[in-house]
């Protein structure tokens, strides 16, 4: 398996990723397929050598992880087998693909969560549950909490206004106050900046309640805007030495209590929707240092994550198809690695994609089971269906299409890119249309990052309708002009939403190739195969689909597009690449 490796002490760089043997749990353990793996600001002190806790060389850092259980030791029940579960690991072994945890410590996540916010509760959220608790702010309290904008300090923020407090957010960059602002704090303030306690004593009178997770000159002068007998909460060390409580104010000390069930009441309260993690950067597992280096330097807003190498796998689903296909050779020539959907591992084509380098994975897209199974552990999935013609058919996509997003969603994948039509949020009538439009609707209602694709007809489509009659070749088809789109440019601008997720992310893009009459459809063909073709513009014939092609049809801005990728191919392009195989 791949993990990262702490060999000696030093900076971000001494993190390297490395194939290491896969652990083996032993009595009262699992293994777990590691989904997400959480990074804290103690793993970045430990590294560094200036941790409260040594670590034993080599090292895999690493506490907090979500992902499914593989297998398990000897005395671990076998049921817990295929679990979605998040867990602690004492510290260690969580920066790797696999990773071993002791059953007892294991916490199922919550219907409703992904393993990604699941992470970024486990250690925060019990962290912040437990400093509530034993702090108690009371409504009209004033609470300060500083690393407002943090892992932890953004759930303290939450926590202390759903008590009723009024709360003040510190942080040291404006996103970060910005974010202490949304999640509830009355005021925010710069405490990297000269006057800032004097800006709070005016706002509050003095504060009820502090929470201090920095330490060092910040802690102490937080300490002084507490009334007399006021709580100060010390946690954490960021900025300094521990703050030591004085004598005018009211130590607050760690309520007794399992941290395991602190854990589980921060998952449940987010399930439940009163509880919001903040995950602020999502890195490859192989970016371990770059993440450090960003933790240690306080440039996240909320946590950070790290996908293990698996997190560069695309599952694809319809891979042996036409759409499906591209993609998973687009995405494979792009170093990414594919995990192919397939029903029938032995057929042909599943085969010519396995020599390409690509993993296969038996399932069917009418078996939640096996979408699970076969989605653990990825990064993201290319989600598309088969043509639907009749009512059942039709039926049968929109079932499929939001089985794959509500799984991708579940397992809290970092990215969906669903394959759609050109025109299916516009009200066209064609019922396969609005079919993939439902699913559109339905992706956009889940916590999911998504692109939507809408092509526009396909150039393959063509090749069905163009078949020689004698000494002649006649296309036969009711429209005037035409937006095309080949394959492998879907799977460019598929492959672009996985590369580039913060310009794709959250957007609908529809996508043509090409733009032609059919009596220039005619010429390219002729012109390619020397065989006299002409273009007879037919009737709709009651068609719905034919009749919306002639009113209005894909209106994809082609220009737009190829200003993104000027290597949009051409019908010509298309078809000399295809009757040369």
């Amino acid at each position: 398996m791949r993990a990262v490796v702490l060999r000696e002490v030093g900076g971000p760089g001494a993190l390297v990723a490395e194939e290491v043997p896969d652990p083996v749990p032993g009595p009262g353990q699992v293994l777990v397929e590691v989904a997400v793996a959480g990074v804290t600001f103690v793993e970045t002190q430990v590294r560094a050598g200036r941790g409260p806790r040594a670590a034993e060389l080599p090292a895999v850092l690493g506490n907090g992880v979500a992902g499914t259980v593989l297998s398990v030791g000897e005395g671990v029940d076998a049921a817990l087998t295929g679990s979605l579960v998040v867990t602690t690991l004492g510290g260690y072994g969580g920066y790797a693909e696999l990773a071993v945890a002791a059953a007892e410590d294991l916490i199922p996540v919550p219907a409703g969560l992904s393993p990604r916010e699941a992470v970024a509760l486990l250690a925060d959220g019990r962290t912040a549950v437990g400093l509530v608790r034993a702090a108690a702010p009371q409504p009209g309290e004033w609470v300060l909490v500083e690393a407002a904008g943090g892992g932890v300090g953004s759930l303290l923020v939450q926590l202390a206004r759903a008590a009723g407090a009024r709360v003040v957010g510190a942080a040291g960059s404006a996103a970060k106050r910005d974010l202490a602002a949304r999640l509830g704090a009355e005021l925010t303030v710069d405490y990297t900046a000269p006057g800032w306690a004097d800006e709070v004593r005016a706002a509050t009178g003095g504060l009820d309640v502090v929470f201090d997770g920095v330490g060092g000159e910040i802690g102490a002068q937080a300490q002084d805007l507490l009334k007399d007998g006021g709580r100060f909460s010390a946690y954490g060390m960021a900025g300094g030495p521990m703050t030591t409580p004085g004598p005018r104010v009211t130590a607050v000390a760690w309520p007794a209590a399992d941290p395991r069930e602190l854990a589980r009441e921060a998952l449940d309260l987010a399930a439940a929707g009163r509880l919001r993690a903040t995950v602020g950067n999502v890195l490859p597992l192989e970016s371990a240092a770059e993440a450090h280096a960003a933790v240690e330097a306080r440039a996240v807003t909320g946590k950070t994550l790290l996908l293990p190498a698996r997190a560069r796998t695309i599952l694809v689903t319809g891979a042996t198809g036409n759409q499906g296909g591209a993609v998973a050779r687009t995405l494979l020539a792009r170093d990414w690695a594919v995990r192919a959907l397939v029903r029938d591992p032995a057929s042909d084509a599943a085969q010519a994609l396995a020599a390409l380098g690509a993993t296969l994975a038996k399932g069917d897209l009418d078996d939640p089971a096996s979408l699970r199974a076969a989605m653990t552990g990825v990064h993201g999935v290319f989600s598309v269906q088969a043509l639907a013609v009749t009512r059942e058919e039709l039926a049968r996509e929109v079932r499929q299409g939001v089985a794959v997003a509500d799984v991708a969603a579940g397992l809290g994948l970092a990215h969906l890119v669903y394959s759609s039509v050109g025109g299916a949020e516009r009200d066209t009538g064609i019922e396969h249309f609005a079919g993939k439009w439902a699913i559109e609707r339905h992706v956009a209602g889940l916590d999911l990052r998504a692109t939507v694709l809408r092509p526009a007809f396909f150039m393959t489509n063509l090749l069905y309708h163009a078949e020689p009659a004698g000494d002649e070749r006649v296309i036969a088809l009711p429209f005037r002009r035409m937006q095309l789109v080949a394959p492998d440019d879907i799977a460019h601008f598929a492959a672009e939403a996985f590369e580039r997720p913060a310009e794709y992310a959250g957007r609908a893009l529809e996508i043509a190739s090409d733009e032609l009459t059919g009596a220039e459809i005619a010429e390219v063909y002729q012109r390619v195969t020397g065989t006299p073709t002409r273009f007879e513009q037919t009737a709709p014939g009651g068609e719905r689909m034919y009749e919306w092609f002639l009113e209005s049809g894909y209106q994809a801005d082609m220009a737009a597009l190829r200003a993104r990728h000027p290597g949009l191919r051409t019908f010509e392009s298309f078809l000399r690449e295809r009757l040369a195989r």
